[in-house]
């Protein structure tokens, strides 16, 4: 039996030579995927420069913390929308566009900066606008009403009727309680003069919040138009005692809302909460503001009105004091503290506020009544009370606690007649339930021998 010869042993050059050979492909391998990552970021475009002089300092500081990220991820479709979504928060529309239209490119299949670019061409481009809604529209699920309803608008704007009309009905068949939908038709129909068409849209749109106002201003026109003066008449005061519109229902645009920061958006949100009943969460948000801008009279003012709501009138008299060493200007610090030291029974030292008011804005019915108010408990100061109450219905016919109050002082100034007369108008405003029901026991005290 043979034996098999031994295998030769590698020579030690061989050796080198394949080890060296693995290196050098190994090198190969890291500066090809380091050279393809310095292609990426080189051909990735520079994320818009901002001239953030003259800013809010605490805005600035936040476009530069958008932009830092960008330098980060410079293909990040992510990091160039969120520096849109923050530039177009506070208004700074050209290099946002900028942003959103990068994003885009790089996340074409993502609807939500096609949506956003489209915002930021409302103004300036709406042809543009209506094109990248479209793309937008196409994009989203069938049943993300919002951006369509958006295209509507935009194309209703620019005379195209027919494909606004399309795609309203395409919202109103399937939300038939929206009443951006209807509004739109309703407007449609009156552009077409169709009255009986435009009527019924516009009285669904009445029942919407953020679109109310707008369905009573149209109806008004209608029925103005087809001479209607009884109807005119009822929407004419309707309408003058309807808040203003709440905003449209764009859970999107809350997204970027949402990143307004700085002074202005602080007390705004401030107030918002105030209206609310999140006083206290209001007040420790303007105590925040003030340590960033400490000579903010504005978030002085919005303080004290929180610390009146906490009951502490006290605190409240005392930052507004300071916020109209500030201001001595301000109409609604003057008005404010005057109503705080109303509230607390200093009736005298609230009429120089509201006297200070009505020197800066004569025409300010609230400061006449309120100034009415603080002569109204003195005896020896009820003709300047009734003469301010008059004042104020005279600047606003429709002011029916006004009515109240001047009838009040008639009667204790012994005017029943003159009384009843003035509850009698304030009753034909047809106010609402409970200050109905106060005028209406007035007039039976003012009826009575």
């Amino acid at each position: 039996m043979k034996r098999k010869p031994a295998k030769q042993a590698a020579s030690p050059l061989r050796h080198f030579r394949r080890h060296w050979l693995g290196l050098l492909a190994s090198g190969l391998l890291i500066a090809a995927g380091f050279g393809a990552r310095q292609v990426w970021r080189v051909t990735a475009p520079p994320p818009p420069a901002v001239n953030t002089a003259g800013f809010d300092p605490v805005i600035a500081a936040a476009i530069a913390k958008a932009r830092d990220a960008i330098r980060r991820s410079p293909r990040s479709a992510e990091a160039r929308g969120r520096m849109g979504m923050v530039l177009l928060a506070h208004e700074v529309r050209a290099e946002a566009r900028v942003c959103f239209a990068q994003a885009s490119a790089f996340a074409p299949g993502k609807p939500r900066w096609t949506y956003f670019l489209g915002l930021t061409q409302l103004v300036d481009d709406p042809m543009g606008a209506a094109t990248n809604f479209d793309r937008a529209v196409r994009l989203f699920p069938e049943s993300e009403f919002v951006p369509r309803l958006r295209l509507a608008d935009t194309l209703l704007s620019l005379g195209r009727l027919e494909e606004a009309e399309a795609h309203y009905r395409h919202v109103w068949q399937r939300q038939p309680t929206s009443g951006w939908a209807a509004l739109g038709l309703g407007k449609l129909a009156n552009a077409r003069d169709r009255s009986g068409e435009a009527t019924n849209f516009l009285s669904a749109a009445t029942n919407d919040p953020s679109t109310r106002r707008a369905a009573y201003r149209l109806l008004l026109n209608v029925h103005q138009r087809l001479g209607r003066a009884n109807e005119a008449g009822q929407l004419a005061r309707t309408l003058a005692e309807l808040p203003n519109d709440k905003p449209f229902p764009d859970t999107m645009l809350a997204e970027v809302q949402a990143l307004k920061t700085g002074e202005a958006a602080w007390i705004e949100l401030s107030d918002e909460w105030i209206k609310t009943g999140r006083a206290a969460e209001a007040a420790q948000l303007l105590e925040k503001t003030l340590q960033t801008f400490p000579i903010s009279d504005r978030a002085m003012f919005f303080l004290g009105r929180a610390r009146l709501r906490l009951g502490d009138a006290e605190g409240a008299d005392a930052i507004l004091m300071r916020a109209i060493a500030l201001a001595p200007g301000s109409v609604e610090a003057q008005m404010q503290l005057g109503v705080t030291r109303l509230s607390r029974g200093r009736a005298k030292e609230a009429q120089p506020c509201f006297r200070a008011a009505i020197q800066a804005k004569p025409n300010l019915a609230e400061g006449w009544f309120n100034l009415a108010l603080s002569h109204g408990g003195e005896i020896g100061s009820r003709s300047e009370a009734m003469a301010a109450f008059r004042e104020a219905i005279r600047l606003k016919p429709s002011f029916v606690e006004a009515y109240l109050g001047l009838a009040v002082v008639l009667r204790a100034e012994g005017q029943n007649n003159a009384a009843a007369n003035e509850l009698r108008r304030a009753l034909s405003l047809q106010p609402e339930a409970p200050l109905r029901g106060k005028l209406l026991d007035q007039l039976k005290l003012a009826e009575r021998r």
